[in-house]
């Protein structure tokens, strides 16, 4: 018999020798599929970030190392054609703060800016080809962070839970919120995932230079031993014991120092003996591994020195990401299973879970109690309950362990409605909501009666056609099956009562769900006249606009909706009335109030800050007012044309805020005076203001124009004689 046959590396093989080759390899390729994504977290600060330079000639950019590679040594950076290489195999996420988030293939652009490059992208490729499955790495780095006060572990501090930037802990705790956004949403940020599960696989950490002042490096080794425990911990972290974690010393700091030390002495066995085989140290002052790879490199504007970015060397963060990778390879699996998850899909609840390298002898899935009827393999993670009704469910995951015996893991999921909003559309009011989970339908009223029943479960919007043109409302949205808590919300429809404000401007104008829509030729907000006109004659579809639902503050009205400025739009005016005037608000000596509402917000690209609202003269030359971008709030005085301000404090994103403004003007030639308040949800005055704007002096006589400018959501524009004139109360939105 003849053979046909294929020469494989020297060798010939029968054609069903191939054929036996190719099935495996097709049934190793289904497996590899179905291999849960190994997550990486990318931790630390600006380093971690990444400062590599990826294009120009100088010797310390990506392209030169591609470009000078004699040993073909980066070639696995670049495609055959010289373009940058995007794995569709290693996934990355990388929230770097308000408005600013990346995410997709690993390509070179994920480092501090879309520039840069930082040690994830050398660490990505490695770890890449060191697995079948798919990768994701998270990145949760944010620069001039320290550990002794931002990422200060909770064991440690024993402080409450932060909630501002400034609050100790407060980066330790994004840690875990952009890991458990991630891993709740993966299919969001990255629609080819398909259900494989998930599993936490390890922790790089690069980090310290802060941690040189004000005393932070005498506690350094002592904070960086509990960061590892309670990141891992179930209590305080993770909730993955033993998650193997590598760190990269700081290059740039002394050898010497308390903070080196520290980062070393976590790879010392006889010091940390519960570190061995789960914590590696690479000591960026040496060669690496059995081909001595460098980190520090110089360039011709810095030759006898790497300062604290690395020189800005690509080659530097490339080799730390390759060697903080070939450590991690070496660290042991957990041994134990952890960390059981439950969210709602479409689908149903998503459960997942890790395994470590002991293989359970059976598995068992309780949902309230009681039994899902469901075969799970022992070497199963995850599972979507597609039987469980709408509502609150608890679940619990026994494992049988032969050498460890029963483990078990608790979750609890609720997928009652979230949220319900609602605005002024152009045919009624539109209803909106966000629920997680897999619904037969749902039942909607208005004041007590049923208003649509029936709606189909993967609706997530109504339009209510029949809405009373004004006054208050009540609203309610609840699955039509199993036991959950219906979402409701009270709105205003209609003119709202501006209180004792002389100027109110609450967006009561129709808005379109899809869209912004402009508010050029629009009018009638009180204390003015005429309608909003464009400070240009290009670009309209720039011009600032009404967007669907309005923004609540404590117990301020939710009128209408709301409005927003673009990025790289002039603004629109609108011409006041003579009401400031007649009210002696323009005098020497007399005292005005501002206030607005403002959302700082990912939604709707080039409108996610604040904005700016001012009081201005007709040339524009000066003005007053508030200010927000994506990253704080300040003090807006316009002089000579310029805009200035003092900054109030930080924002908090997809969080409205209300700002207030005291403006004294000076007598006889002094200078004016503006103060900002920052009250709570109760509206009361705070005690103390905020910092002040730098005295400024100008003409407020000529102030005729309410201005709309700057990159934001805002709503709620009032100017009034007194602080209760501008903080009026209204409609509430109800809480579950």
């Amino acid at each position: 018999m003849k053979y046909n046959r294929l020469i494989v590396s020297g060798t010939c093989l029968p054609v069903f020798t191939i054929l036996a080759i190719a099935l495996t390899s097709f049934a190793c390729a289904q497996d590899a599929k179905d291999l849960p994504v190994r997550i990486y977290g990318m931790v630390g600060q600006s380093n971690m970030q990444g400062k590599g330079s990826i294009e120009g000639e100088g010797s310390n950019t990506l392209r030169h190392l591609v470009q000078n590679d004699r040993n073909r040594e980066f070639q696995f950076l670049v495609e055959q054609d010289g373009e940058w290489r995007k794995r569709a195999d290693v996934w990355i996420h990388y929230d770097s703060g308000p408005g600013s988030i990346r995410y997709g293939g690993l390509k070179p652009g994920y480092g501090s800016h879309g520039g840069v490059i930082g040690p994830e992208l050398g660490f990505g490729h490695v770890m890449g080809d060191a697995y079948e499955g798919q990768v994701l790495l998270i990145k949760a780095c944010w620069g001039g962070k320290s550990l002794g006060h931002n990422f200060l572990p909770p064991s440690v501090g024993k402080y409450p839970m932060p909630t501002k930037r400034s609050d100790p802990g407060f980066y330790y705790h994004e840690i875990l919120r952009i890991v458990n956004d991630v891993t709740e949403n993966i299919e969001t940020y990255f629609p080819d995932y398909h259900g494989q599960g998930i599993e936490i696989a390890g922790l790089c950490f690069h980090q310290g230079w802060n941690d040189q002042y004000g005393g932070l490096d005498e506690k350094y080794e002592e904070h960086l031993a509990a960061f590892i425990h309670d990141i891992r911990s179930d209590q305080h972290g993770l909730g993955v014991p033993d998650l193997p974690i590598v760190i990269a010393t700081s290059g740039m700091i002394e050898k010497e120092s308390l903070i080196k030390q520290g980062q070393l002495a976590m790879g010392d066995t006889d010091k940390y003996p519960q570190f061995a085989g789960n914590v590696a140290v690479v000591d960026t002052e040496k060669p690496y591994g059995p081909k001595k790879m460098q980190f520090k490199f110089y360039t011709g504007t810095s030759p006898n020195k790497v300062g604290y970015h690395w020189n800005y060397h690509a080659r530097s963060y490339v080799n730390i990401g390759r060697a903080m990778a070939a450590e991690m390879q070496r660290l042991a699996k957990p041994t134990l299973p952890s960390r059981l998850a439950a969210v709602g899909t479409p689908e149903g609840v998503r459960l997942t879970w890790q395994l470590g390298t002991e293989t359970p002898s059976s598995v068992t899935l309780l949902r309230n109690g009681k039994r899902v009827d469901a075969e799970l393999s022992a070497t199963q993670t995850t599972f979507v309950d597609a039987t469980a009704l709408p509502g609150k469910h608890s679940y619990e995951l026994v494992l049988n362990m032969p050498a460890s015996g029963k483990r078990r893991f608790a979750a609890v999921c609720d997928t009652s409605v979230a949220e319900l909003k609602a605005y002024r559309s152009m045919q009624g009011v539109m209803l909106s909501w966000e629920a997680r989970g897999r619904y037969g339908g749902f039942q909607i009223l208005r004041d007590g009666k049923v208003l649509a029943d029936g709606i189909a479960g993967d609706m997530r919007s109504y339009l209510d056609k029949q809405a009373p043109s004004k006054g208050k409302v009540r609203y309610a949205i609840d699955p039509t099956t199993g036991k959950t808590t219906p979402a409701t919300l009270t709105v205003n429809l209609g003119p709202a009562d501006p209180g004792d404000a002389l100027i109110y401007e609450p967006f009561d104008y129709p808005s379109d769900a899809d869209e912004p829509q402009s508010l050029l030729g629009k009018g009638g907000a009180m204390g003015t006249r005429g309608e909003y006109y464009y400070l240009s004659d290009q670009k309209l579809e720039r011009a600032p606009a009404a967007i669907g639902g309005g923004l609540s503050y404590g117990a301020l009205p939710v009128t209408g909706n709301r409005g927003s400025s673009h990025r790289w739009s002039p603004g629109c005016a609108i011409a006041l009335d003579d009401r400031l005037k007649k009210a002696g608000l323009l005098h020497d000596g007399a005292t005005l109030w501002i206030s607005y509402v403002f959302h700082v917000t990912r939604e709707i690209e080039h409108r996610q800050g604040g904005g700016v609202v001012t009081l201005r003269s007709e040339d524009l030359k000066e003005g007053v007012g508030l200010f927000a971008n994506t990253r704080e709030y300040r003090t807006a005085v316009v002089v000579d044309g310029e805009l200035k301000g003092v900054r109030i404090t930080s924002i908090k994103r997809e969080t409205p805020t209300l700002v207030v403004g005291k403006i004294v003007w000076g007598k006889d030639g002094e200078n004016d005076s503006f103060v900002p308040y920052m009250p709570g949800h109760d509206l009361k005055r705070p005690e103390k203001h905020g910092r002040p704007s730098v005295p400024f002096n100008i003409d407020q006589t000529t102030l005729s124009l309410l201005v709309l400018q700057g990159e934001g959501q805002f709503d709620e524009i009032r100017v009034g004689p007194t602080y209760e004139s501008v903080v009026g109360g209204g409609t509430r939105r109800d809480e579950k």
